[in-house]
């Protein structure tokens, strides 16, 4: 999915955002923001958004000396989905269909996104995840494909802090059915997406085997990932991928992809409904739950 001159207007949004995470000096503040205006004429409209904001947030790193400014953003957002999980994980597991409510609890956690153009309430899209339903809903062809392949290999990509412990409830559910199951988290911090450190505080190096993709970029750019990540890529029978920024820098990879996230911005809205164009998703705006095989 290739960078829109909507994305820009975004960049600077973001910009702002981290340098005030960053920094309380306003000097600084305002060459952030100035760079990253200047840093826009050199953005490559032909890569993805994701690719593009690995440049606007090394720029913000360098001005301000913050390398993880989102660092206690990250942990509040573990700390408040950890205190979900027993609530949610008896839910799932009282579920006629314990897989798909998992599916559905991840994909509600989705929406703590603190890069994405949109406001959100953790609290209350978690405590209404239930009456809310998928636009695109392809869960009967990840069954078909989990039951159709012997232990099957399944690659997880994971996406933001906080919503990685809902991720926990679907690889324990795709373990019950015989799955093989890797987590992927991202090389090195970048906004408010998982790391290892992340995995390891909220319990998931004790469920399956973690690895980082060995990329600064909060999406999976495959040529600038590691050996090891693209190993497991390609070995993978089912790769389950989550958040809108893996979908922008994967919706043009051949792969047995499976998308789930949220929407989160007016540019993606609009991909989407050329995507479907046939079935005329209609998508106005963000907060509509997708789940795509590619």
């Amino acid at each position: 999915m290739r960078t829109d001159l909507e994305c820009l207007v975004c960049f600077v949004r973001q910009a702002l955002a981290a340098a005030r995470l960053s920094t309380e000096d306003p000097q600084l503040r305002r060459r952030v923001v100035d760079e990253a205006g200047r840093m826009l004429a050199l953005v490559d409209l032909e890569r993805t958004p994701p690719e593009n904001a690995v440049f606007l947030y090394r720029l913000i790193a360098r001005i301000t000396g913050r390398q993880d400014p989102f660092k206690e953003l990250k942990h509040k957002s573990n700390i408040f989905a950890l205190s979900l999980y027993d609530a949610i994980s008896s839910e799932v597991e009282a579920a006629v269909d314990p897989l798909r409510a998992a599916i559905h609890f991840a994909a509600c956690g989705n929406i703590i996104d603190y890069a994405a153009q949109h406001s959100f309430d953790a609290a209350k899209s978690m405590a209404e995840c239930t009456t809310q339903a998928f636009l695109v809903d392809d869960y009967p062809a990840l069954v078909e494909q989990v039951q159709g392949t012997a232990q099957p290999k399944v690659l997880y990509l994971a996406d933001n802090c906080g919503e990685i412990v809902f991720d926990s409830l679907v690889i324990r559910e795709l373990q019950k059915t015989g799955c093989e199951v890797t987590l992927a988290v991202r090389g090195e911090p970048i906004i408010n997406d998982a790391t290892m450190e992340d995995a390891v505080f909220c319990g998931l190096t004790s469920l399956c085997r973690v690895i980082d993709n060995g990329t600064d970029c909060p999406g999976t750019p495959l040529a600038d990932c590691s050996a090891e990540f693209r190993r497991y890529f390609i070995g993978a029978d089912i790769i389950l991928s989550k958040g809108m920024g893996n979908f922008e820098t994967l919706s043009d990879v051949d792969a047995p992809l499976f998308f789930l996230f949220t929407v989160k911005c007016s540019r993606v809205a609009g991909y989407l409904n050329d995507l479907f164009a046939e079935q005329e998703l209609g998508l106005t705006g963000t907060g509509e739950m997708m789940f795509i095989r590619k």
